[in-house]
């Protein structure tokens, strides 16, 4: 029914990824900035470094292939939203608000794979070629759909918010 011949580092790297999914729940939903956001964006941070790494030590194909490349673009990626939070340049919010999305869909995306990969009846209704499956193509679709929807609607939010935010006045007595 399901598959759980992981090995050692397959079982990090699943472990690893659920505790990002775990830890980006908290992190999306708790104030930005407030103590909740940045202690579970510090545990979505760690748990992603650690399945990104895992990652590229898994050769099921005994290869270096499309999943490695995901893993590097992904910790390229979070390495950009992080960075946007400590170097502060102008906009670091947008950077950082994208790319932490970004490298979200890129785990949920490559969980939609396993999930297909991992439990049969999912794998008989994806059929022989996983890769090649229009089932699991709509499913990414969905997924891709969500998270460009979660990005648009974050970013329209911050921008309202910050336009919407009193200006500082020169004027003491206002």
């Amino acid at each position: 029914m399901i598959d759980l011949d992981f090995g050692v580092v397959g079982w990090m790297h699943m472990l690893a990824c659920l505790a990002a999914m775990v830890a980006f729940v908290p992190a999306m939903l708790a104030r930005k900035g407030g103590p909740r956001h940045r202690a579970s964006g510090k545990a979505y941070a760690v748990a992603y470094v650690v399945l990104s790494l895992t990652s590229l030590g898994i050769y099921s194909q005994q290869r270096f292939w499309f999943p490695h490349w995901l893993a590097l673009a992904g910790l390229a990626v979070l390495a950009a939203g992080y960075l946007a939070v400590r170097v502060k340049p102008t906009g670091w919010r947008y950077v950082h608000l994208v790319a932490m999305l970004l490298s979200a869909y890129n785990l949920f995306g490559g969980a939609v794979n396993e999930v297909f990969l991992r439990l049969a009846p999912l794998r008989t209704i994806a059929g022989p070629s996983i890769l090649a499956s229009p089932v699991v193509g709509m499913t990414h679709g969905i997924v891709m759909l969500v998270f460009a929807l979660l990005i648009a609607f974050c970013l329209l939010t911050s921008i309202l918010a910050s336009r919407s935010s009193p200006v500082p006045s020169a004027d003491p007595a206002r």
